[in-house]
């Protein structure tokens, strides 16, 4: 018994050099193919620069590509650049309608007698939501403009200087509490407004950076097929 014990250890010792060794090799295969896809990529350069410079029809074909790869990979960038502006006004429209729901809730407190310290931080949180509208609005002009540098569909309208007009509103001078409480709904709702449609532009955009990155994918493989069919 003790010797069937042992041959089967040593049998056992075996096998687990064996798959050791087995998993050795493979990891050295593993590591001389580690930067075959930047070897790939250096050569596929290097023959593609090799067809252009030959001329032909091929080259034409593949000059044409690579222009309008360009082209896309610009657009990409503006998309990125409205994108972000789009974004950086969509923060301010939530830290507004932060302030003015804070203001309609101390404005509430203080129609069922709050007292001088809810109406004065009922005022205070306007005088946030104030601020913050006329940098929304310096906000919405950048975003305006970097949309003026991406070429929007014909069917989608884009008309930002409507956006925004709580800046109109002119909070001081109004004593009633209702009517107080009135003109902070109606900034809410403007706010509202603006917000949904950022986020429709915003959204639209993002479908166009994803259309705009498929087609230069398309492009680089329509590239990478040419080349490969011209022999060397």
């Amino acid at each position: 018994m003790k010797g069937e014990a042992s041959f089967s250890e040593n049998t056992a010792i075996r096998e687990l050099a064996g798959v050791e060794e087995d998993l050795g090799r493979c990891q050295a295969e593993l590591d001389t193919l580690g930067d075959c896809e930047t070897r790939y990529a250096a050569l596929l350069r290097e023959k593609t620069e090799a067809v252009k410079a030959a001329g032909g029809a091929v080259a034409e074909q593949i000059l044409g590509l690579e222009e309008r790869s360009a082209y896309l990979e610009n657009q990409e960038r503006e998309l990125q650049e409205a994108s972000t502006a789009g974004q950086n006004a969509l923060a301010t429209t939530d830290q507004i309608l932060e302030s003015l729901n804070s203001a309609e809730n101390w404005g509430t407190w203080d129609l069922v007698g709050g007292g001088l310290i809810a109406d004065l931080a009922k005022h205070s949180r306007l005088d946030d939501a104030q601020a913050s509208v006329e940098y929304l609005q310096s906000q919405l002009r950048a975003f305006r403009t970097e949309l003026a540098d991406v070429t929007i569909n014909a069917d989608f309208q884009v008309n930002i200087d409507g956006f925004l007009r709580v800046a109109d509103y002119v909070f001081d001078g109004i004593f009633a509490d209702w009517a107080v409480l009135d003109r902070i709904n109606q900034a809410q709702a403007q706010v509202e407004s603006t917000r949904a449609q950022i986020c429709a532009v915003l959204d639209h955009l993002q479908q166009m950076m994803g259309q705009a990155e498929e087609e230069r994918v398309e492009l680089q493989q329509e590239i990478e097929r040419l080349v490969s069919s011209v022999p060397m």
